[in-house]
């Protein structure tokens, strides 16, 4: 009884948009925002984050208090994961939470909010630029060989995955579309392509990413 009437404490402390640590964004989103049962992420906390249990299918792959970092498996194959900046003036939290679902490729969808404006949403293209074609491919190279991205791939949509940073505060970006490309058109496109990923690099005094040109990992 003591045990529930302190998580209710804790819930309400989180749900008046306070929340700072790990611990209380982790319980702050809803299971519509997060298809994770609260149940569930309490056991996870219980276990103090440990990494090497298994919770009904339900996986916490990391749990970084100190860098305020999660990410979580679940059984549909679909990701989450949360990070969290400060802003300019180092008292108020941006948190981001990253949805991530894969079937022939992977594709992400990423929400921000600040806690101390009790957890209002602010729309994802405030942080992130737009992303085209043109991040991908070497318009110039194409321009060369009187091409232009539309008469080398035709119809494709820029499809992304975000990796949220345990580490440092750039975010990377794979543009999961080329992997639904079949192998032959990969290869004829190759020599066009500046890269399949890119940072989006943190800029802390104007409290917002910028896009790093294109590269391929190594």
């Amino acid at each position: 009884m003591k045990k529930a009437f302190l998580m209710i404490l804790l819930v309400g402390f989180v749900c008046a948009g306070t929340a700072q640590t790990l611990e209380e964004i982790f319980l702050h989103f809803s299971e519509k925002e997060m298809e994770v049962p609260h149940t569930i992420r309490q056991k996870m906390l219980e276990s103090k984050g440990n990494t090497l249990l298994n919770y009904s299918n339900y996986k916490l792959n990391i749990y970084d208090k100190k860098a305020r970092f999660l990410k979580v498996s679940t059984p549909l194959e679909v990701t989450y994961e949360i990070c969290v900046w400060k802003l300019s003036n180092k008292k108020e939290l941006l948190v981001a939470l990253s949805e991530t679902r894969c079937g022939n490729s992977c594709g992400s969808k990423i929400r921000f909010f600040l806690p101390a404006e009790d957890w209002k949403e602010i729309p994802a293209e405030t942080y992130i630029p737009e992303f085209t074609l043109e991040d991908i491919f070497d318009v110039k190279k194409l321009e060369k060989n009187y091409l232009t991205t539309k008469t080398v791939v035709k119809d494709m949509e820029v499809r992304t995955q975000y990796m949220l940073p345990q580490t440092g505060q750039d975010i990377i970006v794979i543009f999961t579309c080329l992997d639904e490309l079949e192998k032959p058109e990969y290869q004829r496109i190759y020599k066009y392509l500046k890269g399949a990923m890119l940072d989006l690099e943190w800029d802390k005094k104007q409290c917002t990413f910028t896009k790093s040109p294109a590269y391929f990992s190594y």
